[in-house]
Order: structure tokens, then C-alpha cells, then sequence
């Protein structure tokens, strides 16, 4: 399944990508995260791994898989419980006013959780 979501910032994109890189802001644009610990030494680059750990304790483990400029960011969620694989794609694109941030989730459920597509399937329709 693919979920798409876009938002507007009114930043230039030199300030929105230092914002994203740097590992104590996910947690305040991420309601699902309370931590981001970074594991490899650089976060913008391919191969970089990193954790987050949700505010209610469950830590997940991340790799970032490819890149294009710091503009177009893939990263892999490793070894969860609920999804079979799942794949976050940023793309930043500087726009007049600021810039257009886009995110896409490319997924499929484990079977225990298959009954979340019927939701997850309307959810998309009304993006």
C-alpha cells in the first residue's frame, strides 16, 4: 500500500533540510516519536541507521536506504512486528513561498494486522 501526504513550508529549503537532519527534531514533528538515536555516525548518508523510541517505550530501528542531495531520502523500517516491510520517502522541493515537503509510506502488514487495510484503504481515499 502507498500513503502520500504533502505539506508547505514557509522556509527555504536550506533551513527545512536542517531541520529534518538533525536528530532532536524528529520528536517534535513526530508525534509517534519521543527520541531519535542516531547509531552510525552520519544521518545523511546512505547506510546511516538510526532508533526512535515511541513515548510509550517501543523502540524501532531504521536505515536510511537511498539518497539523491538530501532532497530525496528513502528509509527502511527494520525488523517490526507489525509491518512486513515498510519504506518512508521524504522529497523537499523549493517552491516560491518556501518549500513543498512530501511524504510517501510504501508498505505491506504482516498477516496479524491485515484487518487495518480496509481503514488504512479509506484513510488514502480521503487524502
Amino acid at each position: 500500500m502507498h500513503l502520500q501526504s504533502s505539506i508547505q513550508v514557509n522556509h527555504p529549503i536550506e533551513k527545512v533540510l536542517q531541520f529534518f537532519y538533525e536528530p532532536t527534531s524528529l520528536a517534535k514533528w513526530d508525534r509517534s516519536v519521543a527520541e531519535m538515536i542516531p547509531i552510525s555516525n552520519d544521518g545523511t548518508k546512505e547506510g546511516a541507521t538510526f532508533q526512535t523510541i515511541a513515548p510509550s517505550g517501543m523502540k524501532m530501528d531504521y536505515e536510511v536506504i537511498e539518497m539523491t542531495n538530501e532532497r530525496d531520502v528513502k528509509i527502511l523500517l527494520k525488523n517490526s512486528k507489525m509491518f512486513k516491510k515498510a519504506i518512508w520517502q521524504f522529497q523537499f522541493d523549493p517552491t516560491g513561498d518556501g518549500t513543498n515537503v512530501t511524504c510517501h509510506i510504501y508498505f505491506s502488514l504482516r498477516p496479524l494486522y491485515f484487518f487495518l487495510y480496509p481503514v488504512l484503504f479509506v484513510t488514502k481515499r480521503l487524502c
